[in-house]
């Protein structure tokens, strides 16, 4: 039973379907959203013996946190393992205003970026809705989140309704009550989902990973176009604006001499006119495993300005964790290449 991504009526339901009285199922609730409780033994009220009882039949979270690094700017990401040993990411982005929770929807990722560590080794399998939603309660524990990003590593859209139903749980005002305009979920691109993002859940926000502006750069960068090329994508994202009344963001990894330069820069601006959305630059973040070179802070603020001068509107996104393994996927290749060094830590 995936107990996270129930939500307290689900957690009703639950408790009623192993005997208990209704109530039960709300008072976990309450231990694990509120509490802090990582096993029924933890949560407040609930009678000795059957908290022993349903620890030995139940796991409450789905997951241990295997490995955290910690950056100097207050960054942290966490590796969490699974009940079945698969591994995923999250990372804690706090500062003085806001804390953004980035997450991960599956473990490992099917769209193979050429410049991501997540995509390397494939994707292994979805994520549930409580594993999802357990990673933003993981980081909640220690700060209140304010924030929750779909940008670590899988295609949130591939997964798309244990996005939706973690997405419904974090907002329950019985979970973590966050406000729909806090969400965004980032995607390579998939049209048909994107429609029905737009249908299902209009105030979330949302990001497209983009990266190239023209075919033959984009499918070499992002393999996904091969099969929903630009103008495909591009007609998904008019139908999306319909839907909604929500700025999207474009994202657009910094690679140094593959997507760089005016003619790149010309097409990048027409785009965004066209979805009256916001660029965000990403200087790459290195992957041994990958040939790309990080660009320059010339070369960055050369194709910002002519990005601008274009008629785009667009910033660059600021580095954080950058002596960590702070790159999607990263941190989980590290640990698999040397499993001896990762032992399991308790949730902060």
């Amino acid at each position: 039973m995936d107990l996270v991504g129930a939500g307290v009526e689900g957690l009703r339901q639950w408790a009623a379907s192993v005997g208990l009285p209704a109530f039960r199922g709300a008072q976990i609730a309450r231990g694990l959203w509120h509490g802090g409780a990582n096993r029924f033994a933890e949560v407040r009220g609930l009678p000795r013996d059957l908290a022993a009882r349903l620890d030995s039949g139940f796991a409450l979270v789905p997951a241990v946190e295997a490995r955290r690094q910690e950056a100097q700017d207050g960054t942290v990401k966490s590796l969490l393992r699974f009940a079945d040993g698969k591994l995923a990411e999250c990372v804690s982005i706090p500062t003085s205003d806001r804390h953004t929770v980035c997450v991960s929807s599956q473990v490992g990722c099917a769209v193979g970026c050429s410049f991501c560590a997540s995509g390397l080794n494939g994707v292994e399998r979805d994520l549930t809705a409580g594993e999802i939603a357990f990673q933003v309660l993981h980081h909640h524990r220690v700060r209140p989140v304010t924030n929750v990003v779909f940008m670590g590593s899988g295609e949130p859209l591939f997964n798309y309704d244990n996005l939706l139903a973690a997405i419904r749980v974090l907002a329950d005002p019985d979970g973590l009550g966050l406000g729909r305009r806090r969400f965004t979920v980032s995607t390579s691109g998939v049209p048909a989902r994107i429609r029905q993002l737009g249908r299902d859940e209009p105030q979330v926000t949302l990001a497209l990973s983009l990266h190239a502006a023209d075919d033959e750069t984009r499918s070499r960068l992002v393999p996904l176009n091969r099969r929903w090329p630009i103008a495909e994508l591009m007609a998904a994202m008019d139908d999306y604006g319909a839907l909604v009344s929500r700025r999207i963001t474009l994202e657009y990894v910094c690679l140094a001499g593959d997507n760089l330069g005016e003619a790149h820069a010309e097409r990048l601006a027409a785009i965004a006119r066209r979805h009256q959305a916001h660029i965000n630059l990403i200087p790459f973040n290195p992957v041994i495993e990958t040939a790309h070179r990080r660009p320059d802070e010339a070369e960055v603020a050369a194709f910002l300005a002519a990005v601008t001068r274009h008629g785009g509107h667009a910033t660059v996104r600021g580095q954080r964790g950058n002596d960590i393994d702070a790159a999607c996927g990263q941190l989980k290749r590290r640990v698999e290449a040397d499993p001896g060094g990762c032992g399991a830590s308790p949730a902060p």
